[in-house]
């Protein structure tokens, strides 16, 4: 069997927003935050996984996906 591979790096799933310029974070907006990137990264995987791509490893920010051919 041959495999299709596909390399992602963590930013390709979420844009962090260094705009703010503030040196004080409140705890409840950072939550949000996180969550807001949990949702954004379970889409674009589910996304992948109904496109035929399996997530094998995370190793050093990267993500690597397979797929039969």
């Amino acid at each position: 069997m041959k495999f299709e591979y596909k390399v992602l790096n963590v930013s390709d799933f979420i844009q962090l927003d260094d705009s703010s310029h503030e040196l004080r974070i409140e705890e409840g907006a950072q939550q949000n935050k996180v969550k807001e990137h949990s949702d954004i990264t379970q889409t674009k995987l589910n996304e992948l996984g109904e496109d035929g791509w399996e997530l094998i490893s995370i190793t050093n920010q990267r993500l690597f996906f397979k797929k039969a051919m």
